[in-house]
């Protein structure tokens, strides 16, 4: 990769560009990846970071984690009409 430079003052500074980010936003599931990176995966995370793929593995993990709690509660709520039903039928035998 050949870097081009442009002369400001005295110093020749690299004309670097970001790639585009995902769209998205970052959830609270996200800001706690981001917390665990920080505090005990330090060296993924200045490796995320310095390669600008930090925003996109927080938007990524947040919606991985939105799917997998919108699956869990249907699920819960699913069980728990089963558990309602038994235990109205339960209570009408006992009536």
């Amino acid at each position: 990769m050949e870097l081009k430079y442009t002369r400001t003052g005295d110093y020749e500074l690299p004309n670097l560009t970001l790639k585009d980010n995902k769209k998205g936003t970052i959830n609270k599931y996200g800001m706690l990846r981001l917390n665990h990176l920080k505090h005990y995966k330090k060296s993924l995370y200045t490796t995320l970071l310095m390669k600008d793929e930090l925003t996109n593995h927080l938007v990524s993990v947040s919606k991985d984690a939105e799917t997998l709690l919108n699956k869990l509660m249907k699920s819960y709520k699913k069980e728990m009409k089963n558990y309602l039903k038994e235990i109205k039928k339960l209570t009408n035998l006992n009536g």
